[in-house]
């Protein structure tokens, strides 16, 4: 990671650039958030003057960004829901790291969460309307428009993850409520007319979070891999047959520690998927290494140099190594792979006065230069 390009969602939120080059020890350097420029409502979108890092402003901050060619341009493109805000702002990229604003879209409706995108032809989206109690289909114009394709009703949905079984039809969708205790699997789900042959509801325990998808045994169906909240435990739905409902199985349980995510990575690099689950009352994040099986063991946790615990976790690879984002309250943190031990970390911190928790963090080359780029909301 030679540059970092970061991306930061309000008018209060700034994400410093993170040199890994200069950690050379085991410590947490630490650098702190001066006081720098940023968006306005004229100009939404605000550069530093030596083009490391772009500011986006969003209307009462954003939930979640998506990161996609949403223009048919072959740029990648920034897509944010505001929850507070209720509106879908899109960032279309006209050059490398130069965005434009388009107008706030209120087809979300209130309350949105994640909005997530459709693999296949024609390019879909998916907007999680939590406040309308739908999954709202639609598809990106050239001028960074969302036009409506088809409705299905789901209560108050939080986050859908698409999949593909074997005899369920080219796509379903798991979907995570915004509170409740089970997980809605849509078997063979039609976007273009917002209806599927079957809706499977999976009792869970409380709170279940947005799957992740992982072949945990090798055998080329993907689980379906998320953690309880409150019940700190993960788990995986499992591929049954045809004629059997989808399984529901304990991969691990903590004493405490409120997990959010479930992030499939090879840690040890031994070819079968290994889970992060980051803690966010709890400044660690456990690793659980898979005997290629799909039976875990808890290796010695990733530490964590910020308070309380982690909100958010993303992993990414490039030519510079390995690396995981963590974000929690009050810092940010960016973890490089080691080069001679696999799963062991060196790690900086950028302090974050200006805001408590981030939504979300990601990892993605936004700019197309093969080298990852920082998100931030």
């Amino acid at each position: 990671m030679q540059k970092q390009l970061s991306l930061v969602l309000t008018a209060l939120v700034i994400m410093l650039p993170i040199n890994l080059q200069a950690a050379q020890s085991d410590r947490a350097d630490s650098v702190k958030v001066g006081t720098l420029g940023g968006p306005t409502e004229k100009e939404p979108v605000w550069n530093d003057s030596e083009g490391r890092y772009s500011r986006f402003l969003v209307r009462s901050g954003a939930f979640h960004a998506l990161v996609d060619d949403l223009d048919g341009d072959g740029r990648l493109d920034l897509l944010f829901t505001s929850h507070g805000g209720n509106m879908i702002r899109v960032f279309r990229q006209t050059a490398t790291r130069r965005f434009e604003a388009t107008d706030e879209q209120e087809i979300a409706g209130f309350h949105p969460n994640d909005t997530i995108a459709l693999p296949g032809t024609p390019k879909r989206y998916v907007i999680n309307a939590e406040g309308r109690s739908q999954l709202r289909v639609v598809a990106a114009q050239p001028d960074g428009r969302l036009t409506l394709i088809s409705d299905y009703s789901q209560p108050h949905p939080l986050g859908t993850t698409p999949f593909s079984w074997p005899g369920w039809g080219p796509l379903s969708l798991a979907v995570a409520p915004y509170t409740g205790s089970s997980l809605t699997l849509l078997r063979d789900f039609n976007p273009e007319k917002g209806e599927t042959k079957e809706a499977i509801k999976i009792a869970t325990e409380a709170d279940p979070q947005p799957a992740r998808l992982a072949d945990l045994n090798g055998d080329g169906v993907p689980e379906l891999v998320f953690p309880t909240f409150h019940g700190n435990k993960v788990w995986a739905i499992e591929h049954a047959g045809l004629e059997q409902a989808p399984g529901l199985r304990e991969l691990a349980s903590f004493k405490k520690g409120w997990p959010r995510q479930a992030v499939p990575f090879d840690l040890d690099q031994d070819g079968a998927m290994d889970l992060l689950v980051p803690m966010s009352v709890r400044p660690r994040i456990v690793g659980l290494l898979n005997d290629g099986k799909g039976q875990f063991t808890r290796r010695a946790p990733i530490s964590y140099p910020g308070a309380i615990g982690v909100h958010t976790l993303a992993v990414g690879q490039d030519a510079g190594g390995r690396y995981l984002l963590a974000g929690g309250s009050r810092a940010l943190v960016l973890y490089r792979e080691r080069k001679e031990q696999a799963g062991d970390f060196e790690n900086r911190v950028v302090e974050r006065p200006d805001f408590t928790w981030p939504n979300r963090v990601e990892l993605v080359d936004v700019d197309g230069d093969r080298w990852l780029d920082e998100i931030g909301r």
